[in-house]
């Protein structure tokens, strides 16, 4: 199961609200989660958990994902619950103005709505996206990052339908059959306990040209970004996506 919370946040004092203050909202929420959780949800490759925070006019909106029943169980009941986040870092209270919730129940469904795209992708990078190849950071997207990373979640998120590609030429299929059709890019550093992460922000349209099971599978995918995000550090703020 795929779960997203869309929370309005309104800081109960005057401030300047950054990104990175995702971080610190996504620590607040593990404060809050049953012992357990809090300290197996990073045991595992994927952590089951994306979550970035993103301005709408004036509001503050904090995507939460929660990508898994076991992930669902433990946070939802805190994310329909409490009624303000305080950062103990900034000294900031932020109080639920709104929230809205939507699910994808099983992966089943994540394919029927693959096979029902248009093949027609605009991913929108709401805060800094970067990937991590052999030690550097790589701030330029390419459709095989962004494949190579949607896969890795994928599997983490769904188990029991696991993407298997030993020879990595399943990757390089679907990543030579989206073609980029336009974009609208910048760069951006996300700020992380001390150290500044390259990445960039904007917007990217794909145009989806495989055929058959792999089109299908290929939207799906990238609709799973909406969710999982791209690319490093999602957990932590980076990488969140709004696919239109």
């Amino acid at each position: 199961m795929l779960t997203q919370y869309r929370l309005t946040l309104l800081p109960a004092s005057p401030c300047r609200p950054r990104p990175e203050w995702g971080y610190r909202l996504y620590a607040a929420l593990l404060a809050m989660a049953p012992a357990p959780f809090s300290v197996d949800v990073h045991e595992d490759g994927v952590t089951p958990v994306s979550q970035f925070l993103s301005r709408q006019g004036e509001d503050l909106i904090w995507t939460v994902n929660l990508l898994g029943e076991s992930c669902r169980a433990a946070l939802s009941p805190i994310l329909e619950e409490t009624r303000e986040f305080y950062l103990e870092k900034d000294k900031v209270t932020l109080r639920v103005a709104d929230r809205l919730c939507e699910r994808v129940p099983d992966v089943e469904t994540l394919l029927d709505m693959g096979a029902a795209h248009s093949g027609l992708h605009r991913l929108r990078f709401c805060t800094a996206t970067g990937f991590k190849s052999r030690s550097r950071y790589l701030n330029l997207p390419t459709t095989r990052l962004i494949v190579q990373s949607l896969i890795k979640k994928w599997n983490g998120s769904f188990p029991g339908c696991v993407i298997e590609d030993e020879d990595g030429e399943g990757l390089e299929a679907l990543a030579d059959g989206l073609r980029c059709r336009e974009f609208r890019l910048q760069s951006r550093m996300f700020y992380l306990k001390g150290s500044s992460i390259p990445g960039f922000v904007g917007e990217l349209t794909l145009e989806n040209r495989l055929s058959a099971f792999q089109r299908d599978f290929a939207n799906a995918l990238l609709l799973f970004s909406g969710y999982a995000g791209v690319g490093i550090k999602t957990t932590l703020g980076m990488g969140g996506v709004k696919v239109n």
